[in-house]
Order: C-alpha cells, then sequence, then structure tokens
C-alpha cells in the first residue's frame, strides 16, 4: 500500500518564513485571506493535545513572531487562530498546525461557515 507522505514534515528551507526551535512557519498553500500563515510543528504529531510541555510553550512566541510579519505585509484589522483537530473537526493534513489567519475591514460582518458553521447549525442552534 502507498502510503502519501506528510506534507508538513521536511519542509523546503526556502518555504520557511520564521522557526524557532520547535515550531516553523509557511504561507498557506490554500489561503482563507491574503497573508494566511500555517504554524507548523517539526515533529510530526497529529493533533494540538499530543504537543509536548515544551512545544507548547513556544507556540505564542511564534504566534507573536508571525503576527509582526503579517502585520508588516497586509495590514490587517484582526486576526483568527484556528486549530482543527481530527478528521470530525475538519482538519485535512494530520500533521499538527494552527492557522493564522487575518482579517481585513471590509470583509463581511457575517461570513458563511468558519466557526458559525462548526459551531452553530443552520438553525441557529448547536448542534449535538
Amino acid at each position: 500500500m502507498n502510503q502519501i507522505p506528510c506534507p508538513f514534515c521536511s519542509p523546503a528551507e526556502q518555504h520557511i518564513l520564521h522557526r524557532n526551535t520547535w515550531w516553523y512557519a509557511r504561507w498557506d498553500a490554500f489561503p482563507v485571506t491574503r497573508g494566511h500563515l500555517l504554524i507548523i510543528p517539526f515533529r510530526h504529531f497529529a493533533g494540538y493535545f499530543d504537543a509536548s510541555v515544551d512545544e507548547l510553550a513556544a507556540l505564542p512566541e511564534m504566534l507573536i513572531a508571525c503576527r509582526k510579519i503579517v502585520d508588516a505585509q497586509y495590514s490587517p484589522a484582526g486576526y483568527n487562530i484556528v486549530i482543527n483537530i481530527g478528521e470530525a473537526a475538519d482538519q485535512k493534513v494530520m500533521h499538527c498546525h494552527v492557522h493564522l489567519i487575518p482579517r481585513y475591514e471590509k470583509m463581511s460582518d457575517n461570513p458563511p461557515g468558519g466557526i458559525r458553521g462548526i459551531v452553530m447549525g443552520s438553525h441557529g442552534f448547536l448542534e449535538k
């Protein structure tokens, strides 16, 4: 049986925008908005809750550094920080990763999908 190699393991050096000991950042290949970044651990593990204490402690530094990169290039009005964990949460690549998604002033006040689509059902209440 052929296994597809993990797209987040062994990143190409030229695609790394920022790094620390535990994590690296790169532009998302399928961005939601201009400046959408992924923050990815070097070690392969499936989800956020599988991260080591050291990996978790190093994540805020990466988020802050990446925000500075995006601020300098795109000047967004805000951000979403998104971590999908597991197929049921729409995680597509089973290598932990954090989305840093810039938001802009002229974006819709009520975008379809997103957290509203996940938490709220089509009838406006929490799905069971």
